[in-house]
């Protein structure tokens, strides 16, 4: 059942909606999230979570748990069969993330969604705004 009232809607629960109704919910404003699928994709669209999102993520306590749940790429390679055309390292980067984490977007997606159980926020589906 939807609530007759609340301070944010947010519609669309993929990472971005997901993420912005975390960060609300943690600062204690009331936000209903709202997917017109009847459950979350379990393809990705998305393989990769950069270090500048991790330290987003961190912020609201998301980093933490979905790195345990993904690879750590210390470095880029562009190859052409066995010659490498480019390598890019993350290992130098500014910051606790120093790495690609290659992580699906539906597990992304599932992280993000446990933390905002844990704050009492569920996810409304399906339910489509028109």
């Amino acid at each position: 059942m939807l609530p007759t009232s609340t301070d944010v809607l947010v519609v669309g629960a993929g990472p971005t909606g997901l993420a912005t109704a975390l960060t609300l919910a943690r600062r204690g404003v009331d936000v209903t999230v709202l997917d017109q699928l009847d459950r979350p994709p379990t393809t990705s669209r998305a393989a990769v979570v950069h270090a500048y999102t991790l330290e987003v993520l961190d912020r609201i306590g998301a980093a933490v748990p979905l790195v345990a749940q993904g690879m750590r790429a210390p470095r880029f390679t562009v190859r052409d069969h066995d010659r490498v055309l480019m390598a890019v390292p993350f290992h130098r980067l500014p910051t606790r993330f120093p790495y690609a984490l290659l992580v699906s977007q539906s597990v992304t997606e599932a992280v993000l969604t446990d933390q905002l159980g844990g704050l009492g926020v569920t996810v409304h589906r399906p339910c489509r705004l028109t």
